[in-house]
């Protein structure tokens, strides 16, 4: 797990309260008298070279926490995350050279240009040349508005700006943090266009987001998590769920309704502007055609019904025997 060529990211089982490097004994003092939260419990997940890999859970399930400890900005109580060959809270500094990102929302001197902030923030990591800041511009698309200054800048334009200091120092992992939070539609197409591109170019991503959507879109693997805990984790192609819904379009929906009904039960029927959205097909949309058919009503469409978000998808993991059964002390 530790091969260099194999893995880009990897997260050994961390767990416990995270505490800030500058706050250790403050934190440590506080623990003898409150009650710890457990932010991340016991989390392994590994990322492989070349991976866009999607880190999925509602808000509040431990991403950020898991993220501030990959990038050294809080310590986990045990366990430790590898990137590379470079360990952190031990080996921070080396680890680091190799990972580029930003937590939550990229921030800026909005009193100066985009390109005055990464030709400071280059010096800083190590590459500030004039050519490197045309080249990351150029792959965010922001070459024309390099010389704008940021506090003039759409909200999409700054995550962009993000993405693009992120790519300074040419990193072998980038670190995404909810990168499409904010966002009109466009901005999250351009954001969701440029990680693809990340990922073709053969870029390690690691992408947070509560959306299952956004991560079908353009992850090859992802994990869910909740309360710092891995719920399920695989390619994105499995991570939806086993017996998705439909929407139905007929002539008549009345009476569509009432045949439907009487085959998946009236609970699982619920209506979406002109169409009924019918769950618990387990796979029988042949024969809920068929009966539709049987009973003289014409079928107008078929569609899926797929999530747009994670929350419903992740409420019925978490309720399943399974995933009940997973999280028990004997597992």
């Amino acid at each position: 797990m530790s091969e260099r060529t194999q893995e880009g990211l990897r997260a050994a089982p961390v767990g416990g309260r995270s505490r800030s490097p500058a706050r250790r004994a403050r934190h440590a003092r506080s623990h003898e008298t409150l009650r710890p939260h457990v932010a991340v419990d016991h989390l392994d997940l590994s990322v492989h070279r070349g991976d866009v890999f999607g880190f999925l859970g509602p808000n509040g399930a431990g991403k950020t926490t898991t993220i501030r400890m990959m990038v050294g900005l809080i310590f986990p109580t045990e366990g430790y995350v590898q990137v590379l060959d470079h360990r952190l809270p031990g080996d921070r500094l080396e680890a680091l050279k190799h990972v580029g990102g930003f937590v939550e929302v990229p921030a800026f001197y909005r009193n100066m240009t985009g390109r005055e902030n990464l030709r400071m923030l280059g010096e800083l990591s190590g590459d500030g040349s004039e050519a490197r800041i045309n080249e990351v511009l150029d792959v965010v698309g922001l070459r024309e508005r390099a010389d704008s200054k940021v506090g003039d800048y759409s909200h999409g334009m700054n995550q962009r700006l993000g993405i693009a200091q992120a790519l300074l120092h040419k990193p072998e992992v980038v670190i995404l943090d909810e990168p499409t939070n904010g966002l009109d539609p466009q901005g999250m197409k351009d954001v969701r266009e440029l990680v693809r591109a990340l990922g073709a170019a053969g870029t390690t991503v690691f992408l947070s987001s509560h959306l299952l959507n956004e991560v079908e879109q353009v992850c090859n693997r992802a994990v869910i998590i909740n309360k710092g805990r891995v719920v399920v984790e695989g390619p994105v192609s499995e991570l939806h769920p086993e017996h998705s819904a439909v929407k139905v379009l007929t002539r008549d929906q009345t009476r569509a309704r009432e045949v439907l009904g009487a085959v998946v039960g009236a609970h699982n029927i619920a209506l979406d502007e002109e169409y009924l959205v019918v769950d618990g097909v387990n796979g029988n949309v042949p024969d809920l055609v068929e009966e539709l058919v049987r009973q003289g009503i014409k079928v107008e469409a078929i569609v899926p019904a797929r999530e747009q978000g994670l929350e419903d998808y992740f409420l019925g993991l978490t309720q399943s025997a399974d995933v009940d059964a997973a999280r028990s002390p004997a597992a």
